[in-house]
């Protein structure tokens, strides 16, 4: 993400990391419901992730939805807007891809995609307008999604936000014929150092196993308060992970990505699941079977000795 210079009106409005959440509705209703829920390893998983990155003063909102209902099956702070960085070339592809009505030419294919793997600046500076982001939140009805405070024609990574509607955004994309297959595609294969040389091996890319991502971050020495993002999907799962923080450890800011995206995958299967019992053959009984009913062991028992004496009589191997 290129380096801008200072904002002194959206530092006022920053809070500890992140902006000042939109007013409650039902998102945060459904939030208190999932939370509630004790059985939820999902949600566990999400609240110490939020609170171990908290005692570090990382500001940190997540969202996880089912990738075959579109169920929010957990979060927290799902509704609280941050700056997009670089997660807004998502939309750019998409809207490129809504444009061309999901057949660009080749060279544009290419572009998009190569602008996805490496998260290029330059290309998504020479793609960019403003048009871009409100055209997809109303596509996909993103609530809490617009264009930012300074957001303008030369200048792109001030886009508003927020973790629900990034994993909505998945979702809906995902199933979108115009958009789905080109876009996960090149965050399938998200590379592991951007095209200007950062990291982009934190967060839903360090992952093993089925995921995708794409990563956004505040350059490093920026005066701004520092973003760190990564959202994408697990087996499971799309999964929206938002960072802020005004004094920043960069590394603790993707370890602690990393940290969130690890403990949603390993809910997924939580442990102590009793392994499934193996199948039976219907014809044949089982030795305990056997043991728990003296007539049938007394049969099997008579079974054998017959066959014995049948082979002993005519040569023939006992049955």
């Amino acid at each position: 993400m290129k380096l801008r210079p200072a904002a002194a009106a959206l530092a006022l409005a920053l809070t500890v990391g992140v902006l000042p959440a939109p007013a409650a509705d039902a998102s945060n209703a459904a939030n208190t419901s999932i939370a509630s829920d004790p059985s939820n390893a999902e949600q566990q998983a999400v609240d110490r992730s939020v609170a171990a990155a908290s005692a570090q003063g990382i500001g940190q909102s997540i969202a996880v939805v089912d990738r075959s209902t579109g169920e929010l099956v957990a979060g927290s702070g799902g509704d609280v807007q941050y700056i997009s960085e670089s997660i807004v070339k998502l939309f750019t592809l998409a809207y490129y891809q809504v444009q061309a009505g999901g057949q660009p030419d080749r060279s544009l294919t290419r572009t998009l995609r190569t602008m996805i793997i490496g998260s290029d600046d330059g290309i998504e500076s020479s793609l960019w307008n403003t048009d871009i982001v409100p055209a997809m939140a109303a596509r996909y009805g993103l609530r809490h999604t617009a264009n930012g405070p300074r957001t303008g024609p030369g200048d792109w990574g001030w886009e508003l936000i927020t973790a629900d509607d990034e994993a909505q955004f998945l979702f809906e994309a995902a199933a979108d014929p115009e958009v789905g297959p080109l876009l996960l595609d090149a965050m399938a294969n998200t590379a592991p150092t951007a095209a200007d040389g950062s990291d982009q091996d934190f967060g839903l890319n360090a992952l093993t196993g089925d995921h995708g991502s794409k990563q956004g971050w505040t350059d490093i020495g920026s005066t701004d308060q520092v973003q760190i993002h990564s959202v994408g999907w697990t087996d499971r799962y799309y999964v929206a992970i938002l960072q802020s923080a005004a004094d920043p450890d960069i590394d603790a800011m993707r370890a602690a990505a990393t940290d969130a995206a690890r403990a949603v995958q390993a809910a997924e299967e939580p442990a102590g699941d009793p392994a499934p019992e193996p199948a039976q053959d219907p014809q044949t009984p089982t030795q305990d079977a056997a043991a728990a009913d003296p007539l049938a062991a007394a049969f099997a028992e008579l079974r054998t000795e017959i066959g014995t004496i049948l082979g002993r009589l005519t040569g023939a191997d006992p049955v």
